[in-house]
């Protein structure tokens, strides 16, 4: 199976190159690397890059953005990426992640015995992503922050996830860079839409709902793991990042969810619950961003 593999990056080469370096040592190596450069990585660099591919004979491409004519953000260079890639099945990788050495292995294997028309996207797990505590499982229950599946986009844009599970599951989420498409689906539901740009914006979360609703559906591997590096630096503030994820939840809510009583109630008492967590974990600046994101109401929403 020919598959390509997408990297949106933006200011970060060193982890970047320690994720290329990663794909280098898969024991399946995919068609095609593309980068989509929101910022401007060193062409030293880039040679380094190019022939250190082209000596596993594994074809890269380069883009960078004209922010003059193309927005900065990840939903614009997913966008941009379906039509430059050459096969249906991709992956959409995140540039500061370390694939284990059989990740693509693992899932082109789902793909290769799984033919449901209805299968858009296959992920993998973060395996350094913090644990769940009991008491949080209590509390995400209470606030209505829960699902029948342990992978999901629940009735009002929450998405729900559990990196604990042992076998694949069936399921509505994935983290968005974190996993594997097809090019075909992705196109049949309009793209990935475009919120404020950055990855704190949720294109996955809505991206996800819109393909449920659609009657698409997505798998989880466990057994394709990936490290997220921790060390890589911030890109904007944790105010900024909290408006971005207040208010973009709010429409998705408003573009995707069925609007009745039952609904607007629940929206607004699990926003209460997610606020408040960043509050009790000591992520005021983000608390209150999310605050102002989400009661910024404007004719536009």
């Amino acid at each position: 199976m020919n598959f390509s593999v997408v990297i949106p990056t933006y200011n970060r080469e060193k982890g970047l190159r320690d994720c290329l370096t990663s794909i280098l040592k898969q024991t399946l190596l995919p068609f095609e690397v593309l980068i989509i450069d929101d910022g401007d990585l060193p062409m030293e660099f880039l040679r380094e890059t190019k022939k250190g591919f082209d000596d596993k004979k594994i074809k890269f491409i380069y883009y960078k953005k004209n922010h003059k004519e193309e927005r900065r953000g990840l939903s614009e260079s997913k966008n941009i990426a379906l039509n430059l890639i050459n096969n249906d099945i991709f992956f959409i990788l995140d540039d500061d992640l370390i694939i284990d050495y059989n990740f693509f292995e693992k899932i082109t294997r789902d793909w290769k015995s799984n033919d449901d028309p209805n299968l858009i996207g296959i992920g993998g797990i973060i395996k350094n992503n913090r644990k769940k505590r009991n008491l949080e499982e209590i509390y995400n229950k209470i606030f209505g922050l829960t699902s029948k599946y342990k992978w999901d986009i629940n009735n009002i844009g929450f998405q729900v996830w559990d990196e604990e599970i042992i076998k694949k599951e069936k399921g509505y989420y994935a983290h968005g860079g974190v996993c594997s498409y097809k090019k075909s689906l992705i196109k049949k539901i309009g793209n990935f839409s475009v919120f404020d740009g950055g990855r704190t914006a949720l294109e996955d979360v809505d991206f996800c709902l819109r393909a449920k609703n659609k009657g698409y559906y997505l798998i989880i591997e466990p057994k394709a793991g990936v490290t997220h590096n921790h060390k890589s630096l911030k890109r904007e503030s944790s105010f900024l990042m909290g408006v971005k994820e207040g208010h973009n939840r709010k429409i998705i809510f408003q573009n995707n969810c069925k609007k009745n009583f039952r609904n607007y109630t629940w929206f607004c008492w699990a926003n209460t619950g997610w606020i408040l967590r960043q509050f009790l974990t000591g992520n005021f600046l983000k608390g209150f961003g999310m605050m102002g994101g989400f009661f910024n109401f404007n004719k536009n929403d």
